[in-house]
């Protein structure tokens, strides 16, 4: 090795860089759209976006060869596994697993964050007076809470950011539970009227 071999290496990885930049913020672009879509009962259209997220997950995965920059894909692999995931989850077919090659750390964050989607998701069932639904959606987020606990134990540089989603995740399923309770209060005051 020189400091020839050094620069050419440099300037490669810098534009290879500077392309996977684009193809992540695509993939961010895209698997937030689903998210939106989901909330907003959209179906159809969350999964043309997941479906064109995937696509563009396809293009990120050759910049594997190039281990010292690919580790910036954590963030939008991490949004694209919680899209995933929310839109299995409201199809009925939930289950811990995914068909897409993403990052370990990223698909472990991604179903943590998974659960203030789920917030949200239940939150609106119980304003739309499907409380039974959002209990459903409670006990899910339990699940996936419990499950990922155990990988808490990995280091940050391993995991990044577990830890405190959980701590948000945790919070966020103590306030729903706090949320579902009173739901249920006004169900039962509704109909002794």
């Amino acid at each position: 090795m020189n400091l020839e071999d050094c620069r050419k290496r440099l300037e490669v990885l810098e534009e290879a860089r500077e392309e996977l930049l684009n193809l992540l913020r695509e993939l961010r672009i895209f698997s937030s759209k689903a998210i939106v879509h989901i909330h907003s009962g959209k179906i159809p259209e969350a999964e043309e976006s997941v479906r064109k997220a995937s696509e563009i997950l396809e293009k990120v995965k050759k910049f594997r060869e190039y281990p010292e920059i690919y580790s910036i894909s954590l963030d939008a692999m991490q949004e694209f596994v919680e899209a995933t995931s929310f839109l299995k989850v409201v199809k009925g077919e939930f289950d811990f697993s995914l068909e897409f090659e993403v990052l370990h750390s990223a698909f472990v964050t991604g179903l943590a964050d998974l659960i203030g989607e789920l917030r949200r998701y239940a939150l609106a069932r119980m304003i739309e007076g499907k409380i039974d639904e959002a209990e459903k959606i409670l006990e899910l987020m339990e699940e996936i809470y419990n499950k990922l606990m155990p990988f808490a134990t990995f280091p940050d540089k391993i995991v990044p950011n577990l830890r405190p989603k959980l701590d948000v995740a945790r919070a966020g399923i103590e306030r729903t539970k706090s949320d579902l309770i009173s739901a249920r209060l006004y169900e039962a005051l509704d109909r002794d009227r």
